[in-house]
């Protein structure tokens, strides 16, 4: 009896503080495996597991435990698990959609030039990407890296836990839903208005390339013509880069913004 009185004891002082630990590393946890800059396969899953575990004592370090979460059930609170897995996953979501915006170029413009038969890895998502695809996304990591993009994510999600209390959310679905929808139109928005300079150019080439073969059939024009628009896409690709910068740099500012914004209609 004196057993059981001890540990009930010693679960009533420590147990607010575990649970709050478990939501805590949900949502941690979430936006790590969400969020490309954090989820790259390149780091070792150690190392991943390390750096969560130290932004959720932090995290904790900062926050109260919430006493009303011991009189969850085990199902009020595996609903609460989830709930600040989704939270986090959220917030994740939006800059992963901006780097999908930019496989979707470089699968479109390796299309026009050629590149479609070579695809590779692409070590920030794991997954078969095109060449340029791979290059813009790295360029992409870059540059998020570059104007603090990472810090900013953590920023908001340490915010989140102020605005979203542990174990209290209460999600703006039909926003949420539509917020996440539009920024899935943006994908596609984003990857033409990028890409769509080199495809008009190789598109011209391929039309200049077909009246070649047209007025002068003895020129092999499947040898020349890979060269020829290869050549022709890097170049103006290469002449836009400053630009696709510029707009890379808005557009992932804009993500975290999104992601933010997210955060608080939970």
């Amino acid at each position: 009896m004196n057993a059981v009185m001890d540990f009930q004891g010693v679960y009533a002082i420590f147990g607010p503080w575990m649970l709050a630990f478990a939501l805590t590393l949900a949502r941690i946890g979430a936006l790590f495996i969400t969020t490309p800059v954090f989820s790259m396969p390149a780091v070792p899953v150690s190392v991943k597991a390390g750096i969560v575990g130290v932004l959720t004592v932090l995290v904790m370090s900062t926050t109260q435990p919430v006493p009303e979460l011991m009189t969850m059930n085990a199902v009020e609170l595996g609903g609460a698990i989830i709930m600040e897995g989704i939270i986090g996953g959220v917030m994740g979501l939006s800059v992963m959609l901006m780097f999908g915006a930019l496989s979707f170029t470089g699968q479109l413009i390796g299309i026009q030039m050629g590149f479609a038969i070579a695809n590779v890895v692409d070590p920030s998502t794991n997954q078969q990407n095109g060449i340029l695809g791979q290059a813009l996304n790295l360029m992409a990591l870059c540059l998020f890296i570059a104007f603090d993009g990472h810090l900013m994510l953590l920023r908001a999600l340490f915010d989140s836990f102020q605005t979203v209390p542990l174990g209290s959310a209460n999600p703006q679905k039909d926003i949420i839903i539509a917020t996440l929808v539009t920024q899935g139109g943006e994908l596609f928005r984003i990857g033409l208005q990028i890409g769509l300079p080199v495809v008009c150019v190789v598109l011209l080439v391929n039309v200049g390339l077909a009246t070649l073969a047209r007025t002068v059939p003895q020129v092999n024009i499947f040898v020349i013509g890979f060269l020829i628009t290869i050549s022709v896409g890097l170049t103006v690709l290469a002449l836009a880069i400053p630009s696709t910068a510029q707009v890379l740099t808005q557009y992932l500012e804009e993500a975290v913004a999104t992601s933010v914004k997210l955060s608080r209609m939970f």
